[in-house]
């Protein structure tokens, strides 16, 4: 379902009724522990296959088109079958009711995570706690990572096929063509890199050095690695662009992109100076960035209450270097405002809040359209193909 909505126009909005809890931005990379068996797997240092379903804008968008007008959790819950196909996934997603918070719960409470597929359907894939990382999505929905007995597990979500990552290694970034998967093992002081090889689980050693203080943020075709820094600058002072490092994968060679802030309307930095909100993906493999402008303290004048800076959406062309647009963000104020959640082909993907309530809006950076593709239930977090 997608209905064509306007972007952000100055609007002052009624009296909200509550005040909603505003989701914090998750930075990626989970720990893969325990030990069992692995099925299937053969080491090699051969070249990845060429993609043979590489994921184009339009396909990554229909993976949408089949959600409903409004997404509410499943009135009788079904777990995920093991024993058939269900087909690509949409999303993810968990309902973090402030209720469920209790100071005598004892710890944070365990809460279901709905699988939805790209024809509606839901399913529970576990209980995990908000401040779990414990299950992904391939960017073109068909591979479905998730932790199970101790150790991470990649359904294809088209068959039944259930491949066990091997103990030790920590899953860090999906390829943006769905064809591989980066994975980092850890030993003392040193991380090496792998590239699992969907669908026929093959390992391949990379000549990735370890990356210390680094933002992983983009596997473009499981050929470069995009990284940024965390630290921006001596101080933590912002600065006016942020370079990103492309490396191949084998270590042979390596470029460089920035993005500037004077994509924006107004001098601006990035929000959040030490580890700025930043993602990649997409196809064409672009990274995006969150900017504002810092706000200025009046001189000479009893304080009074600032308005949030506006924020707005800049971002680079991985493979051209060259700008990939931006979009003006409608700024966080009570119950308004846009979260920045991901990608999807050329369009970036949005969690909008309203005082009717929330959606997820796919906006067009190239004219800052909105389209509306659902209604989303109260407090839901979104985990969203690629990220």
């Amino acid at each position: 379902m997608e209905t064509t909505a306007p972007g952000p126009a100055p609007v002052t909005p009624p009296r909200p009724r509550r005040r909603r809890a505003w989701l914090a931005f998750a930075l990626a990379g989970v720990l893969a522990s325990g030990a069992a068996g692995v099925t299937v797997w053969r080491t090699t240092a051969t070249p990845s296959p060429a993609s043979a379903e590489f994921t184009t804008p339009g396909k990554a968008l229909e993976l949408f088109a089949g959600l409903p007008d409004r997404l509410l959790p499943p009135t009788n819950p079904t777990a995920l079958p093991s024993d058939r196909a269900v087909g690509r996934a949409t999303l993810l997603y968990q309902i973090n009711d402030p209720k469920s918070f209790t100071a005598t719960s004892g710890g944070l409470p365990r809460l279901p995570i709905y699988l939805v597929t790209a024809t509606g359907d839901q399913f529970t894939v576990g209980l995990v706690t908000i401040s779990e990382f414990s299950h992904a999505l391939s960017p073109d929905g068909r591979w479905f990572a998730h932790r199970r007995d101790r150790q991470w597990w990649i359904r294809d979500l088209t068959g039944t096929t259930d491949r066990a990552v091997p103990p030790g290694y920590e899953l860090r970034q999906w390829s943006t063509d769905g064809q591989s998967l980066l994975l980092g093992l850890t030993t003392g002081t040193s991380e090496t890199y792998t590239a699992f090889t969907l669908p026929n689980g093959e390992l391949r050693p990379l000549g990735l050095p370890a990356m210390p203080a680094r933002r992983m943020l983009a596997f473009l075709d499981g050929r470069e690695l995009a990284t940024a820094e965390f630290n921006l600058g001596a101080n933590l002072r912002p600065r006016r662009y942020i370079t990103i490092a492309i490396q191949d994968a084998d270590g042979r060679s390596a470029r460089s992109v920035s993005i500037p802030t004077t994509l924006q309307v107004s001098p601006g930095d990035f929000r959040n100076a030490l580890a700025p909100v930043l993602r990649g993906g997409g196809n064409p493999p672009s990274v995006w960035a969150v900017v504002t402008r810092q706000k200025q303290a009046p001189t000479g004048q009893p304080e009074q209450p600032q308005s949030e800076p506006p924020w707005t959406m800049v971002g680079v062309d991985l493979r051209s270097g060259q700008p990939a647009g931006r979009i003006d963000l409608v700024t966080p104020n009570n119950d308004q405002g846009e979260e920045f959640l991901g990608l999807a082909g050329t369009e970036i993907l949005l969690q909008r809040w309203t005082t009717q309530g929330a959606e997820l809006v796919a906006a067009n950076p190239a004219n800052g359209q909105r389209r509306v593709l659902t209604s989303l239930p109260d407090y839901a977090r979104l985990t969203l193909p690629g990220n």
